[in-house]
């Protein structure tokens, strides 16, 4: 059998005199061309009829969407609203013709995976339920559930928090690794894990509640419970990220399931790794996976948090916060966001003059 061949792509870059020449162009006449009709939306803001809360700076020349909490500058208009790439955006505005791709065929053996060794246990899992408790905020019924059912435990050398996903055997295929303690962000998938076998609680209704992560899952399952619902009764699976190679297998296992609802991450502030604005990944994957399960005959459904995740949600709920609290958070971040990126608008240009 041949080898499969794997093509890179390398992109035409722009100098920083073009990047800043196409973010230039009017974004007050750039919607005009896209068909937006524009009125008064403020003191310093035009709001676009029916956009879902599109409003355009004209002194700062940048353009803030209330709907899909995405903001930016006309190149960012062009990607988010034509559906361009970077590259194929600022060629656009500026009346460059270019060559997006370079391409060469260089061969790809895929490497085959060794076995999957989870770590050893630690003599008990004090640190790991303290951390996910108190610290996390997860219902001690659910960690406890979980624990029982060696899906959770604490690595001996580090005292991590261990997530391990099983196969239908019981054999372990899939294992992530936490710090179990605040002053750490360490997170590792173990060698030769494989995502398409889930973190996952098996229930008894025909619906299934999606994560990303297995906090995610064990957050959501304790809100449901303090707002009194049987947080056992509907199945609830994590990804290990937003690839959905794990709910395909798991859905292929429980032909009963008829209903999904897709409780993925809502970051409304993402930032690539060059501090750059970036997409709402999760939600992006959750719409899109809605529209992808919808057409095989699924209900689906999404279930946004109000911050990013529904362990920040259930965090700041145990706090005292309401929903509505919760809402004004997201909002006050974003606002903070916005005002710091469009410099040329006056600070007080709050929230009451955008009116969604």
């Amino acid at each position: 059998m041949l080898p499969m061949a794997q093509t890179t792509t390398k992109t035409l870059r722009f100098t920083e005199e073009q990047i800043e020449q196409a973010n230039r162009v009017s974004l007050v006449e750039l919607a005009q061309q896209y068909g937006f009709k524009l009125e008064q939306g403020g003191r310093k803001a035009f709001h676009a009829q029916n956009s879902g809360g599109l409003y355009i700076f004209k002194d700062s020349n940048r353009f803030y969407h209330w709907t899909s909490n995405s903001k930016g500058g006309a190149i960012d208009f062009v990607m988010k609203y034509d559906g361009k790439t970077f590259t194929e955006a600022v060629a656009q505005l500026i009346g460059e013709s270019y060559e997006p791709y370079v391409r060469e065929r260089i061969p790809y053996v895929k490497a085959e995976k060794g076995p999957l060794i989870l770590p050893d246990k630690a003599a008990n899992f004090k640190r790991a339920y303290w951390y996910l408790v108190s610290i996390r905020g997860i219902a001690p019924e659910v960690v406890s559930l979980l624990m029982n059912e060696r899906k959770i435990y604490q690595e001996a050398k580090y005292g991590n928090c261990v997530f391990v996903g099983y196969d239908r055997e019981k054999n372990p295929k899939y294992c992530s690794m936490r710090a179990a303690h605040t002053e750490s962000n360490f997170k590792q998938d173990k060698e030769n894990s494989d995502k398409s076998y889930p973190f996952y609680v098996e229930g008894e209704s025909d619906t299934v509640i999606v994560s990303e992560s297995p906090i995610d899952l064990m957050s959501h399952a304790t809100l449901a419970k303090m707002h009194g619902l049987d947080w056992k009764q509907d199945h609830r699976l994590s990804l290990g990220c937003t690839w959905d190679g794990a709910l395909e297998r798991y859905m292929k296992d429980h032909p009963e399931i008829k209903k999904i609802v897709f409780a993925l991450d809502n970051d409304y502030n993402a930032r690539d790794k060059d501090g750059k604005r970036a997409p709402n990944y999760g939600q992006v994957a959750a719409e899109k996976y809605c529209e992808k399960y919808g057409e095989q005959g699924y209900a689906c459904a999404i279930h946004r948090p109000h911050l990013k995740d529904f362990n920040q949600d259930l965090t700041e709920t145990r706090k005292g916060k309401s929903p509505k609290e919760l809402d004004a958070m997201r909002v006050s971040i974003l606002e903070a966001e916005f005002e710091s990126e469009a410099r040329d608008e006056p600070e007080e240009e709050s929230g009451d003059e955008l009116e969604p």
